[in-house]
């Protein structure tokens, strides 16, 4: 990768990060066994750096064998922005990493203890992501009318819309 494709992307990087903290609730999505798509809202636990996402789940759930069948999953955002991330979840079962994550919230709707092994953390390992910024709704609509009526004239600094390479 070049320098200037390098740091295009870290920039691109840092914008998908910071919608990603925003995000109050994700939304999940796996297949089901008779292929359809399932969304179900998460609390995401860790935003790292490099886009993979953290997530606790029991192991008695239809996400956890859907995900173990198939662990390709995607992670929508709306918001203030908007971010897609594809990729692989892999189950986690480390006490530790579980206790850092743990909150009040959870031990009531788990009715369980950090600790119960039917927990397990979802590492989403991302791949792929992509973004829309709508901070600039003026020109986001603008954008979108030019894109509807075609005019060509949008130039490529006015897209808000940016896939990142993870």
């Amino acid at each position: 990768m070049t320098n200037l494709k390098k740091n295009q992307n870290e920039k691109t990087q840092e914008v998908l990060v910071d919608i990603l903290k925003d995000a109050k609730v994700m939304m999940l999505n796996t297949l089901s066994k008779e292929g359809k798509i399932v969304t179900r809202p998460m609390q995401a636990q860790e935003i790292e750096f490099d886009g993979d996402l953290w997530f606790i789940t029991r192991k008695d759930t239809e996400k956890y064998e859907e995900i173990k069948a198939n662990p390709m999953v995607n992670v929508a955002v709306a918001g203030d922005s908007y971010a897609s991330i594809s990729g692989k979840a892999v189950f986690i079962d480390d006490k530790e990493r579980k206790k850092e994550f743990w909150n009040k919230a959870y031990e009531k709707m788990f009715d369980l203890s950090y600790d119960d092994p039917i927990l397990v953390l979802i590492k989403v390992e991302a791949d792929t992501a992509e973004y829309w910024e709508t901070g600039n709704t003026t020109k986001s609509i603008a954008n979108f009318f030019k894109k509807v009526v075609g005019n060509d004239s949008v130039k490529s600094g006015e897209n808000t819309n940016e896939t990142v390479d993870l």
